[in-house]
């Protein structure tokens, strides 16, 4: 995996740190105040501390109850971050810590991973893994994971799955079967059915899972906003198609302007249990929105359906593999850290499947996982239709290449804004697309 930045040290990363935020991602929920540094707090007692983003009720309490339990002289406190600017810049000022500094931490996206990385601030694992005895290729799959010259400093704890989430009183009532393989027109005609009244057949989040994007991903899942020639794939006709989807379902009144969606940060899961859409795109992370009735009284079930493709027949989907577990490489306990983490991936992070996040272990048995996601909410959803989506096999999208990658994101959000807006043209939204794009590639690369 390569750097956002090319030799960006630690020192300057620090500096870095002093004033301002590096990234920006999006998260909520309060904030654990950072402990003590790790420590032998008393002879033959090791302590490790592990930073992560999810809130300590919604798995992490119960993860770190049991291994303490079971390992007495191995103890792991948990500390949480929010997971947006502010708190990822108290993580990275923590890891260049000399008294605060966490032995594991996770980073959740590309981005802050590389950044991380690129500044020495991550621990090589190949040697830590090989004495762990963890089976990489077993657990996770060596395709999984993407390397930095030839070195793994990450290892993913969680897969996510992409997918629609549809009323189903609504879908039966306007006559159609629950879709199981389709593509991007099959949904556009499906959200004109299901536009009811007030209610919108169609709603995705704006600005962040646009369909250009999301159809740069479907017609090519590694390194999608590049070419083979290093700059940007701006200029793909799957950019173009999916600019021209999105803009009919505004255009067809079947989903709540752009204007709309981002002026009121309409949030996806908010407009199907509110009664608003019919059909999100959303994911498993939405799940324990599905199983809230005190914040979301409804009475209708939510079906599922796999997210759709630009061509009949593809598999990909467009979520994949996240919750990167990394070693702090100042810590004095690698090894130690090391042991929690192979056991975290084997069998530890099954706490953590009730709050939507799905165990990348391949041997995990699916029908458990369905059980444990659905918990006491069987009545709430078409169980059945979820498993489909658990079980079915996936090519995921891989970035790999990072230069420019937040300033391209920006590029893709500000022009589909125009063309969204009818402020230009698709044929002028294009080529500004790739003009832009490929200039913040070159300018990343001096």
């Amino acid at each position: 995996m390569k750097p956002i930045r090319k030799g960006l040290p630690l020192a300057a990363l620090a500096a870095c740190l002093a004033f301002t935020g590096c990234a920006s991602n999006t998260g909520n929920g309060s904030e654990k105040a950072a402990g003590t540094p790790n420590t032998e707090t008393k002879k033959g007692l090791v302590k490790l501390t592990m930073w992560g983003g999810v809130p300590e009720e919604s798995g992490p309490k119960d993860v770190v109850a049991a291994w303490n339990k079971a390992n007495p002289d191995l103890q792991v406190e948990y500390i949480r971050y929010v997971n947006d600017d502010s708190g990822n810049t108290k993580l990275d000022t923590a890891l260049i810590s000399k008294t605060d500094a966490p032995d594991i931490f996770i980073s959740y996206g590309e981005t802050y991973y590389n950044r991380r990385m690129n500044a020495g601030m991550a621990a090589p694992l190949d040697e830590l893994i090989a004495k762990s005895g963890f089976k990489v290729d077993e657990i996770i799959g060596n395709g999984n994971i993407i390397k930095s010259n030839h070195t793994t400093y990450y290892l993913p704890a969680m897969k996510q799955l992409s997918m629609v989430l549809i009323n189903q009183t609504t879908l039966t009532a306007a006559g159609d079967k629950l879709p199981e393989q389709w593509t991007w027109d099959e949904y556009i005609t499906l959200a004109g059915k299901l536009t009811k009244g007030e209610a919108k057949g169609s709603f995705i989040q704006a600005p962040g899972e646009i369909l250009p994007k999301i159809a740069l991903t479907l017609a090519k899942p590694k390194d999608s906003y590049y070419n083979d020639k290093g700059l940007s794939n701006f200029d793909s006709p799957a950019l173009k198609k999916g600019l021209e989807l999105q803009k009919q379902l505004y255009d067809k009144g079947n989903m709540v302007t752009w204007a709309e969606t981002v002026s009121n940060k309409l949030a996806t899961h908010s407009e199907l249990f509110t009664g608003k859409a019919n059909m999100i795109l959303g994911g498993t992370h939405l799940l324990r929105y599905v199983k809230d009735t005190k914040n979301f009284p409804r009475e209708f079930k939510v079906a599922f359906a796999p997210n759709p493709q630009l061509e009949a027949g593809g598999k990909v989907n467009i979520a994949g593999f996240n919750d990167l577990m990394s070693i702090n490489s100042k810590s004095t306990h690698k090894e130690e850290a090391m042991k929690f983490i192979a056991w975290y991936l084997s069998e530890g992070n099954t706490a953590m499947i009730a709050g939507g996040r799905i165990p990348t272990n391949k041997k995990a048995d699916t029908d458990k996982v369905a059980e444990l996601l659905v918990g006491d909410a069987a009545a709430l959803m078409d169980v059945d239709s979820l498993k489909k989506i658990l079980k079915t096999d996936y090519v995921f999208p891989a970035q790999v290449e990072s230069a420019a990658y937040t300033e391209l994101t920006k590029i893709l959000t500000e022009e589909s804004e125009k063309y969204f807006m009818n402020v230009q043209p698709i044929d002028k939204t294009m080529q500004s697309l790739k003009a832009r794009a490929d200039q913040a590639i070159q300018a990343a690369k001096k």
